[in-house]
């Protein structure tokens, strides 16, 4: 995964789908940002469920990732029509 291809993918979003900043998928990729920056003190209520939800911000990312190429998929082919 590339940067900037997230950055795309979030950008083609906004464009597409209806209310995806209130989207949980995104607000919990926000979380997971935070916890990669170490910006979440360690008795935060985000970063103690992460940890319940996945073993590594690594695996963290990669899962969200994942659900959101799934997203745009179907987006970007209704672009490209």
């Amino acid at each position: 995964m590339k940067y900037v291809d997230f950055l795309m993918a979030l950008d083609l979003l906004s464009r597409y789908y209806p209310k995806y900043h209130s989207n949980e998928l995104f607000l919990l990729a926000d979380d997971i940002w935070k916890w990669i920056n170490n910006e979440l003190p360690e008795d935060s209520s985000a970063l103690i469920y992460l940890k319940s939800l996945y073993s590594s911000p690594t695996e963290a990312l990669s899962a969200v990732w994942k659900e959101i190429l799934l997203i745009t998929g179907s987006f970007a082919a209704f672009r490209r029509n």
